[in-house]
């Protein structure tokens, strides 16, 4: 769950959203809850940092969202003025962001999530059409791969279109992605099963390195398909996102 102070809240309503906001975090007792703060190239979202910093909310955050991340720099201010380290999930909303998109991923130890929305809207282009942000989304993913943290898609914004939020979830998925932001509480569940392997690719996964190991670590084959580290590497990240039990 990600509570935001960003988008989601008007200009003149910012300053009590966040006394509210950080009253609650602060009393929060569950898992996994993460905050969107304003830009901090923003008043606001200095203010929100200042804020957060006096306050009890930190400790009970999972994470913070950190919306128009340009540069690399922009994380270090927020790491800085919490005083603090915490999980920083930095959004990648323009052409500028995207070009610094592994410097970025460097420092957002909770990875990148492809702001697609304002992304597309500075390009002029159409973010409903896969092709136009197919580069955007290869760049957050190798950038995320290399720097070794996760990469988030954007939200799907046609909430009553569910055939359409699974297909472009799995072409997210099989780009690398690890998962992707919902902005309604019916997404999650397909979200959710589009990024959990299927019983057919565990199977998969479990035979590749079954295969490898009675290689004693040689190249093994596999179906008749050759199989070495790099394949190795799939299968382990495939059983990585099984539950256990």
């Amino acid at each position: 769950m990600i509570i935001d102070l960003e988008d989601a809240v008007l200009p003149g309503d910012k300053a009590q959203a966040r006394s509210d906001t950080l009253a609650w975090a602060g009393a929060w007792r569950g898992r996994h809850l993460g905050l969107r703060i304003n830009s901090p190239r923003t008043a606001f979202g200095c203010a929100d940092l200042a804020a957060l910093a006096v306050s009890g909310a930190t400790g009970r955050l999972d994470f913070l969202m950190v919306p128009k991340t340009e540069t690399a720099v922009d994380l270090e201010i927020v790491s800085e003025a919490l005083g603090r380290k915490m999980p920083l999930v930095a959004v990648i909303e323009s052409g500028r962001a995207l070009s610094n998109a592994y410097e970025i991923a460097a420092k957002a130890s909770g990875g990148l999530l492809f702001g697609g929305v304002d992304f597309s809207a500075s390009l002029g282009a159409d973010l409903s059409d896969w092709d136009a942000m197919l580069t955007a989304r290869g760049t957050i993913a190798a950038a995320c791969a290399a720097a070794g943290v996760p990469a988030y898609d954007v939200p799907y914004l046609d909430t009553p279109d569910t055939d359409g939020l699974i297909a472009s979830t799995r072409k997210a998925k099989v780009m690398g992605f690890a998962g992707r932001a919902c902005i309604h509480p019916g997404q999650v569940e397909p979200v959710n099963a589009a990024f959990t392997p299927t019983p057919d690719e565990v199977a998969e996964a479990r035979a590749v390195l079954a295969a490898m190991a009675a290689a004693s670590g040689g190249v093994a084959l596999h179906k008749g398909k050759m199989i070495d580290r790099p394949v190795v590497l799939a299968a382990e990240r495939v059983l990585s996102r099984v539950s256990p039990g």
